[in-house]
């Protein structure tokens, strides 16, 4: 992400996170969430560290500025962006590893991408959903939430995921 276009794209996904949190209610079962696909769209050049302190900013931005618990989403955020690089070396395609370029969905295909993507999700989500009901809801109300927004999230990151592929 290095051009001011890019910068701007995703200055403009954080926006819509925080549009989504505060006024997109879609009852209990369905939570949204857009920080996977920031957190995927972080150059792979980067060091681990970097991007998980660039995922927990994103993360306590939108806790701070959201009506969220605090902290809820910059713990999950760091745990998405974590193995964020072992796991494109490992469902993406080892031969570009040592690339330092952001995975798109043009260049690996969609069934990787969305693996990749998919993963990423699962772990936000899965993070964010257990500490979000443990204590307060039965493990089946957790185990729906949970699958119904990895579905429902994964497909609204990969299609805001669609615009940023035919950058030059």
């Amino acid at each position: 992400m290095k051009r001011p276009a890019d910068i701007i794209y995703c200055i403009l996904l954080f926006l819509l996170q925080l549009v989504i949190s505060d006024y997109v209610h879609l009852g209990p079962w369905i939570s949204l969430c857009l920080l996977p696909l920031l957190i995927l769209l972080i150059p792979l050049s980067r060091s681990p560290h970097v991007v998980m302190l660039i995922a927990f900013g994103l993360g306590l931005g939108l806790d701070i500025l959201s009506d969220g618990v605090p902290g809820l989403n910059a713990f999950a955020a760091v745990l998405a962006a974590a193995p964020r690089k072992f796991l494109y070396r490992l469902l993406v395609n080892a031969d570009r590893q040592d690339k330092t370029e952001v995975p798109l969905l043009r260049d690996n295909g969609l069934l990787k991408y969305l693996k990749y993507l998919g993963v990423l999700t699962a772990i936000y989500l899965a993070a964010y959903t257990l500490v979000d009901c443990i204590s307060v809801r039965p493990l089946g109300y957790i185990a729906a939430k949970f699958l119904i927004s990895w579905v429902a999230s994964t497909a609204l990151c990969l299609l805001l995921a669609l615009p940023i592929q035919n950058r030059s």
